[in-house]
């Protein structure tokens, strides 16, 4: 079930306007151990939202401890349900490396300055965009796989969030493409 997520980074941003978020996201709002009293006016927006809208104090102290937890709760959500459409508010720059990492693996994924437009549709990556991914990281590879299930494997592992018969697809194209071959149930790669 693909789902929306709204990560607020309020040591970042101080003015959020939860009127924004649409009514099947679910909010996460992180804020630091310093932070002694929350805004009133979004506890009040917060209300009804019920119980998707959770409250994260993090733990500690520290640079970048809340922006640490934050990607420790995209991490989990993206591992529970890799399908979900996550937008971390942040004025914070530092995500954005871990923003397209996570796009490059398939994943819906966003840091936003402003909640308006955060929610817009934003395009997933195509079969076309999977196979050059997978083209590039072979040529990168060292140790590239010298079995047909290693490959399979290797696959697999570099695309986690694909479903099965599409890590199956991308192997048979590049067999297809010609850019592996299997001879005496060994790989040589053409790339």
């Amino acid at each position: 079930m693909t789902g929306r997520v709204l990560l607020i980074d309020l040591e970042n941003v101080q003015k959020v306007d939860l009127s924004l978020v649409p009514s099947e996201a679910r909010v996460l709002v992180f804020y630091g151990v310093t932070q002694k009293k929350l805004p009133e006016e979004l506890v009040v927006q917060a209300q009804p939202l019920g119980t998707r809208l959770k409250w994260i104090k993090i733990s500690g102290q520290g640079p970048n401890a809340l922006d640490f937890h934050i990607a420790f709760y995209l991490g989990q959500e993206l591992a529970h349900r890799p399908t979900s459409q996550c937008t971390v508010f942040s004025r914070d720059t530092g995500f954005d490396p871990l923003m397209r990492h996570l796009q490059g693996l398939g994943h819906v994924c966003s840091r936003v300055q402003s909640l308006k437009g955060a929610f817009a549709d934003q395009p997933r990556a195509t079969d076309a965009d999977h196979f050059k991914r997978l083209i590039m990281l072979l040529k990168k590879e060292k140790a590239r796989p010298t079995r047909r299930k290693g490959l399979a494997g290797k696959v697999k592992s570099w695309f986690p969030q694909l479903a099965e018969e599409m890590h199956l697809s991308l192997v048979q194209r590049l067999f297809d493409e010609s850019h592996v071959r299997e001879s005496e149930k060994s790989l040589t790669y053409a790339l």
